[in-house]
């Protein structure tokens, strides 16, 4: 059976199998939540141990100290940031301009207040920042090949990528209400060879 936007109901409640096996996950899903919910400033060993509801122990056992555990963070918020949203759009069967409009649709629905935690935690941090980039660059590098299999030049495929990418992003952190349709009529708009 052909996977499309329709078919395909992914959402942050029904995580891939190897996120919701990923290691240590109940630990950082309670970490990015205190991140999200009051900043990167609440973040300590005593405030995730309270909200995993777990012992202080078990946290050193696991993690050694609090850096090793936000580089766990950085790695699982990739894999569930990034390349869970690859492996939907690959196994999405559609040309390159059905699957933009299906990640649209789909990434419009999702919650953003991890992607603006972490955003936020990169511009004072360099090793969430170099992370952030490696995030980044690999968003970038699919759409670029999405566009590309459009048709467009390797330099137009960037443009287009960056624009609908930091347009994306952008309503994040303005206060620009952007509906789907608008998100829709944007990608129409940057996909258009006219």
């Amino acid at each position: 059976m052909d996977k499309n936007v329709l078919e395909v109901e992914f959402t942050f409640n029904d995580l891939p199998d190897n996120l919701q096996n990923y290691p240590n996950r109940d630990w950082i899903v309670a970490g990015i939540k205190i991140m999200r919910d009051h900043g990167m400033h609440h973040i300590s060993v005593k405030s995730i141990c309270e909200e995993a509801d777990k012992a202080e122990q078990e946290f050193l056992e696991r993690f050694n100290d609090l850096e090793a555990f936000l580089f766990a963070v950085l790695d699982y918020w990739y894999e569930k940031e990034t390349l869970s949203y690859i492996d939907v759009l690959d196994d999405m069967v559609g040309n390159a301009k059905e699957n933009i409009l299906n990640l649209t649709k789909i990434l419009h629905q999702a919650d953003k207040r991890d992607e603006v935690a972490i955003r936020n935690w990169a511009l004072k941090c360099p090793r969430a920042k170099s992370a952030l980039e490696k995030v980044d660059r690999t968003r970038l590098d699919v759409g670029v090949g999405l566009f590309k299999e459009m048709g467009f030049s390797e330099k137009e495929s960037i443009l287009r990528t960056k624009f609908l990418y930091s347009s994306s992003i952008g309503t994040e952190y303005t206060s620009i209400n952007v509906t789907l349709e608008q998100k829709i009529a944007i990608c129409e708009l940057l996909m258009d060879r006219s």
